[in-house]
């Protein structure tokens, strides 16, 4: 799994290129804490490319969420797909994560926050 990181109005963007399965997960906690590292803590995390989403790769999610927030930032999921949506309703996760269509809507969301 390649993971991708972009700026777009000091957002930081995340994108994998497949889906996140246990074996990715040790590289995905060190880009994300390599990231919330340098105090970026504004997060939009794109899964248009990303047909599944193991467990593992919830928890990280959850757990980068919160030490966001705890900085006083926020992470949000875009393009997730039914799949992964339904992985988040059954966990109970769904009302903890806000998901957006796209990366531009996220970005957008997150800019209102920001300012």
């Amino acid at each position: 799994m390649k993971i991708n990181i972009s700026e777009k109005e000091n957002v930081v963007i995340i994108s994998v290129d497949s889906s996140v399965l246990q074996e990715h997960i040790p590289r995905l906690k060190e880009r994300l804490n390599n990231i919330i590292s340098q105090n970026k803590n504004w997060l939009v995390f794109d899964l248009v490319n990303a047909e599944y989403l193991s467990s593992l790769g919830i928890s990280v999610l959850i757990s980068t969420k919160r030490k966001v927030n705890n900085s006083g930032g926020e992470m949000v999921l875009a393009n997730v797909n039914h799949l992964i949506k339904n992985l988040f309703k059954v966990t109970n996760l769904l009302d903890k994560v806000e998901i957006y269509n796209n990366v531009d809507e996220a970005v957008n969301a997150l800019k209102q926050v920001i300012q």
